[in-house]
């Protein structure tokens, strides 16, 4: 085990400052080349704070990140933290109008990306009037250029716990998306939370960390801060490429990742193909997706060297609820197909969604967890916000059950979500905009299982009487209308979807292949 301490201040800002002070010289971040040191990121991140305070935004305001992950990502985090503002990013993955919609909720007073989706939004009618800079292109309008002409000097203002780090937008079954609040205090008390499980701890003096989630994610957020604790350097990819990341396996330096299933598939293919070890791997981190048994084991044979961790958890949990450590991935242990057992400080109980009582050990219903680190709402929505918290409590809308051992077993998702390769999709997003289909009389979307993302989307319809529509047909109907993500796969048509007595569609039998 390394023996470099784990850095946990209550204010996160104070997390780049206190790495300047202690290590200057040591490398805390590595982007495409080029090398950071601690000291140069907290001078980057002085800069930024300095340059969005010129261009006016102060305390409370939201700048919107619409870029991959550049490392310019780290400076404006930081730096925005330290007047005070809240970083937005948004998942560039979305259709033009998708991120529209988010930038009107959002209300920002910038907003900062990259030329191809700033342009893909101005084409649908832009940002509404909002301060825009692009990233990485030099001239007038590039932060980049505004940020390295600033003087490094630490901004006028001490954030408080309560200050908000990050404003990141998950989807609801109503197909709106919400902002989830996320401060300073939750991100102090999942850090010890953290530390406590002893999860993702360096195990060499020259591990690094390398970062492919994109920054639109909490586990995004969370992996390149957990990096920056634990003085690992921060190996920052601007997206994920498997063959990039084994050739990246094949240098001096033990590798430590966060993957979701579907990553871990296609860096195993990636390595077959060139013929490569992934002995490199000292840690692989998981979540966001059940991960199969036979893929458990072929990434296990893999990477001997690594050690295993689930994560389970959610955007409103700041990504913590529970662990399975690596000890628990063996085989034969019937808790490896589990999500392990809650964080330190995390309390977690199965409750009846209906009546909204405490199930036995062993029955299965809702997943409610109860943790300081649990957001402080969604923004601008207190109506959702009184929903998932009740009496302190978070409502995950995840059915699952706990065994005797306190392990956690997910088995279903109540709010029909589909998870594909690690993007949260909600079927009500895609039914809402097929409902004006003119060939289509009744529709549902469900998941339906694949080996390689986890889930991909079905969409089963009704046609209506004397319509020519074919699975070709429904699928260019979508284009431009949603995010190629959320595309269905297969398309299924049928005479009448299966109700209930008072009319909602039954989606477990259509699950089952039930469909009369």
């Amino acid at each position: 085990m390394s023996q470099r301490e784990i850095l946990n201040p209550p204010i996160i800002a104070d997390l780049i400052r206190e790495q300047a002070r202690r290590q200057p010289d040591k490398t805390g971040l590595i982007f495409e080349g080029r090398r950071f040191t601690y000291g140069e990121m907290n001078e980057r991140a002085n800069r930024a704070a300095q340059a969005l305070t010129a261009l006016g935004v102060g305390r409370g305001d939201r700048i919107v990140w619409l870029a991959r992950n550049v490392a310019t990502f780290w400076d404006a985090l930081f730096g925005a933290m330290k007047i005070g503002a809240v970083m937005t990013p948004v998942n560039w993955r979305l259709a033009p109008t998708e991120v529209a919609q988010i930038i009107a909720d959002a209300k920002p007073a910038l907003l900062l990306g990259e030329t191809m989706f700033l342009e893909a939004l101005e084409k649908e009618g832009g940002a509404g009037g909002v301060k825009t800079m692009v990233l990485e292109t030099g001239g007038p309008d590039c932060f980049d250029a505004l940020l390295d002409a600033q003087e490094a000097e630490e901004p006028d203002f001490e954030p408080s716990p309560d200050d908000i780090v990050v404003q990141l937008y998950t989807s609801g079954t109503t197909g709106l998306p919400k902002g989830v609040i996320l401060t300073h205090r939750c991100y102090y008390e999942v850090g010890a939370a953290g530390a406590g499980a002893a999860v993702i701890m360096p195990q060499t003096e020259d591990e690094a960390m390398l970062h492919a989630l994109p920054h639109f994610h909490v586990a995004g957020v969370n992996f390149g801060i957990m990096g920056i604790a634990r003085s690992m350097p921060v190996i920052q990819h601007r997206q994920f490429d498997p063959a990039a990341i084994v050739k990246e396996l094949q240098g001096e330096s033990p590798i430590n990742s966060f993957f979701v299933p579907a990553m871990i598939m296609m860096i195993l293919e990636a390595a077959k193909s060139a013929g490569v070890s992934l002995e490199k791997f000292a840690g692989i981190s998981y979540g966001a997706a059940p991960m199969p048994e036979p893929l458990l084991d072929a990434a296990m044979a893999a990477a001997p060297n690594a050690a295993f961790t689930q994560f389970y958890g959610m955007t409103e949990t700041t990504g913590a609820v529970s662990t399975l450590q690596h000890d628990d991935h063996a085989k034969g242990q019937a808790q490896r197909v589990s999500a392990g057992r809650p964080f330190p400080g995390c309390a977690v109980k199965i409750c009846d969604p209906a009546t909204g009582e405490e199930l036995p050990q062993g029955e299965t219903g809702e997943i409610v967890a109860q943790a300081p680190f649990i957001m402080d709402g969604y923004w601008m929505n207190a109506q959702a916000t009184g929903k998932a918290i009740r009496d302190g409590w978070y409502w995950s809308g995840d059915a699952g059950y706990m065994d005797e051992d306190g392990f956690i077993y997910v088995v279903d998702r109540i709010k029909d979500m589909i998870i594909s390769g690690g993007e949260n999709i909600y079927p009500a997003e895609i039914e809402n905009v097929l409902a004006k289909c003119p060939g289509i009389a009744d529709v549902a979307v469900i998941g339906a299982p694949d080996e390689k993302w986890g889930e991909v989307v079905k969409v089963v319809a009704v046609k209506r009487a004397g319509a020519d529509l074919d699975e070709a047909g429904v699928k260019d109907f979508l284009q431009g209308k949603i995010a190629d993500f959320k595309q269905p796969k297969y398309v299924e048509f049928i005479d009448a979807l299966p109700r209930n007595p008072s009319g909602k569609i039954l989606k477990t039998a259509l699950r089952a292949g039930q469909t009369a």
